[in-house]
């Protein structure tokens, strides 16, 4: 019995203990919640102090408001929308103000001046910038000085902006649009008071088609980029640098490459019969010959004879020429017999002229200048003759033959190009009293097209057929037997000019695949330096230097360098020659270079001095 009751009474006081733990837990934490509260309320009622000591209370959840809470004060971020501001009845600008700088950390400034009663007492839903606006009204006004919101009155704020001591001077460097365009660009920014200069304007006129010794050089003129001054107050100057910024940007180019197409065809065809009956004089007589005496000699001429003394004579007809019906001398095919006075031909003649004239001009402009390119002759002709009582004035002037492409870009922002274009092709002759003729195919208009894209701008297909037909009266009307006293001429010409143009917008130089067109001219000048005479001093130099340079590639200096010695012999000025010899002797033999040199130049100055001075 005593061990059961020992039992039970350690087991009470267990029991006894574990609930006055569970007391003192819960007695804790009811204690740290209570202290939370409290702290919580201290911390709102000192915000709400605060504010009200302020002269306006903040409403609403301070999240959504943006409001944090220092130190006992409560403050808004600028771009934060406030729910609601309350100012107390005729609360002065001034004090708004400065509650307004409060709530939102900022440091407003109003001059001596401001003054003034709020005529509301509560401003819902607002940021600060339309706070602003609210408490100053149209009265007063307000910028932005570093960290500083200075306040002024209208007319205070005039005064100062109006200060011209505050105006500064700036010189502005122009790159790609002229002085004179600038100035006229930055006139709406520039102020009342304000000044802008600009320098000279550059010489623009490029001598085409004269000497060059026409027109200016340039002189003493200004050499450094297009240049404006100005002289403004500093926000004006701020607004002009930021619009020239914009406006003084690299211009884009348009790389045109034309093909013009003009194809002639002329066929002519004639047919006929040649008949000549009687072998007497023209129905206009011969003329007589002169008596030519030469020293002792003389030898008289013959008199002239016409038809009257033909007949004179007592040979009846003689002095009648039956012509035929075709063009006698003329090259084809001509069948015929002869019997003393009386021939007779049949003549065929079939002409075809095929001509093809294509040019494929390129050019590089930028947008809205003036391209031009001209491949041809200029025929000089006299053209207009002045006389006095003096001398004799005559003028030349020149026709231009051959092909020309002149055009003018406009680039869109969408990928098109506006142009006006001028393609011509021409040829022509001097007739014999010194007037030019001209045959041309050319075309102007204004298009539109993509970037990139081909169009035909111009075609024209033209056929001309002329068939003449000469005949005796009424015996070349007779069937069948007509054929023998007529002839037909039967003209055939055919023109055709197309004229194709294809445009690319060029960002960069490198788009115009420069490296390529050099490529194709180093091609042409090889192939034209293939075609010369095997013999030729040219040739053979071409010729050993092509093999010196073979060696060197292939790791052989020393037959480079004879194949080079025996170039430089026949060349000493070869140019390519002798840097591949200073290129072998500075890996070979570093020392030598400069030794080699003055020997070049010595034989140089020995092979191209006088007889005379040569050692």
């Amino acid at each position: 019995m005593s061990g059961y009751k020992n039992l039970n009474s350690k087991t009470g006081k267990g029991r006894q203990l574990f609930v006055l733990f569970a007391w003192g837990v819960v007695l804790i934490v009811v204690a740290a919640i209570a202290v939370a509260d409290m702290g919580q309320s201290q911390i709102s009622a000192q915000a709400d102090e605060s504010l009200d000591a302020a002269g306006a209370v903040l409403l609403g959840k301070n999240e959504a408001a943006g409001v944090d809470v220092n130190s006992g004060e409560a403050s808004v971020s600028a771009s934060a929308t406030l729910q609601s501001i309350k100012f107390n009845k005729e609360e002065g600008i001034k004090e708004a103000l400065r509650i307004l700088a409060t709530l939102y950390q900022k440091n407003i400034v109003p001059s001596a001046t401001v003054d003034g009663v709020l005529g509301f007492t509560t401003l819902k839903e607002v940021t600060f910038e339309e706070a602003m606006g609210a408490i100053l009204g149209s009265n007063f006004v307000y910028e932005q000085d570093g960290n500083l919101i200075r306040v002024y009155t209208k007319e205070e704020y005039r005064k100062i902006k109006e200060d011209k001591n505050r105006m500064i001077c700036k010189v502005f460097t122009l790159y790609y649009i002229t002085a004179a365009e600038a100035m006229q660009l930055v006139a709406p920014v520039l102020s009342g008071a304000g000044t802008v200069k600009g320098s000279t304007p550059a010489q623009t006129v490029v001598p085409t088609g004269e000497s060059i010794s026409v027109g200016s050089g340039g002189g003493d003129a200004m050499a450094l980029n297009d240049t404006i001054v100005i002289l403004d107050y500093p926000e004006n100057i701020a607004e002009m640098e930021k619009l020239l910024k914009e406006l003084d940007v690299r211009p884009r180019q348009v790389l045109v490459e034309a093909t013009i197409l003009s194809a002639t065809l002329n066929e002519g065809m004639k047919l006929g019969v040649d008949l000549n009956f009687l072998g007497g004089v023209s129905l206009n007589g011969d003329m007589g010959t002169e008596t030519i005496v030469s020293g002792t000699t003389v030898s008289r001429g013959r008199e002239a004879t016409t038809p009257i003394k033909q007949i004179g004579t007592g040979v009846p007809g003689a002095a009648v020429e039956t012509a035929g019906f075709t063009v006698a001398g003329r090259s084809g095919l001509r069948i015929g017999i002869t019997a003393g006075p009386a021939t007779a031909f049949i003549n065929a003649l079939e002409e075809v002229t095929d001509t093809t004239i294509l040019a494929n001009p390129k050019i590089l402009a930028v947008n809205k200048q003036l391209g031009q390119v001209y491949i041809g002759n200029k025929i000089g002709y006299m053209s207009q003759t002045t006389q006095t009582q003096t001398s004799t004035t005559q003028q030349v002037e020149f026709l231009d033959t051959g092909t020309k492409l002149s055009f003018r870009p406009y680039i869109g922002n969408d990928g098109y190009i506006r142009m006006d274009i001028h393609p011509k092709d021409s040829s022509g002759t001097l007739k014999a009293n010194n007037i030019p003729d001209e045959y041309s195919t050319e075309l102007a208009t204004n298009i539109m097209v993509k970037d990139g894209q081909t169009i035909v701008i111009g075609g024209l297909f033209r056929d001309v057929v002329v068939t003449s037909r000469n005949q005796v009266p009424l015996l070349g009307d007779v069937p069948l037997v007509g054929v023998l006293f007529r002839s037909t001429d039967d003209t055939v010409q055919r023109e055709e000019v197309i004229v194709l143009l294809t445009p690319h917008i060029i960002e960069e130089p490198e788009e115009t695949n420069s490296e390529a067109r050099v490529d194709d001219a180093r091609r042409k000048r090889f192939g034209a330096k293939d075609e010369l005479q095997f013999a030729g001093r040219s040739k053979l130099a071409e010729d050993y230097y092509a093999k010196a340079a073979r060696y060197y590639v292939d790791g052989k200096p020393e037959a480079a360098m004879k194949e080079l010695e025996f170039v430089l012999t026949i060349r000493p000025t070869y140019l390519e020659a002798i840097r591949l010899k200073e290129r072998i002797i500075a890996e070979t033999k570093p020392d030598e270079v400069e030794k080699l040199e003055r020997i070049m130049l010595e034989k140089i100055d020995q092979r191209e001095a006088p007889n005379w001075q040569r050692r």
